[in-house]
């Protein structure tokens, strides 16, 4: 009776040291629980970041829409973003 007492403690004792085992695989491992929680975070920052891009897709296209159909508005990105000046114009630049 004793011998079969021994053998249930050592199965009992194996049995929780692998299932013990399996969890912190499951929770730590390569594809565990943590992993799976910071590849879902990157992934929501990557979505974050694509529709911050498509919006500027979105506003550039507009832009070149408006370049293409207006002669005053490519003089105004000329003159705003380029420095550039008509013929026949002074410019005065002052020290800040």
């Amino acid at each position: 009776m004793r011998f079969f007492g021994s053998i249930q403690k050592k199965y009992l004792l194996f049995l929780s040291v692998f299932i013990s085992g399996m969890l912190l695989f499951a929770i730590f491992g390569s594809r565990g629980l943590i992993q799976i929680y910071k590849l879902k975070e990157e992934r929501n920052r990557i979505q974050m970041s694509n529709a911050r891009l498509q919006e500027e897709n979105r506003r550039l296209a507009e832009q070149i829409g408006r370049l293409r159909n207006n002669k005053e508005e490519v003089e105004k990105v000329a003159r705003e973003e380029l420095g550039l000046v008509r013929k026949g114009e002074i410019v005065y630049q002052f020290e800040k």
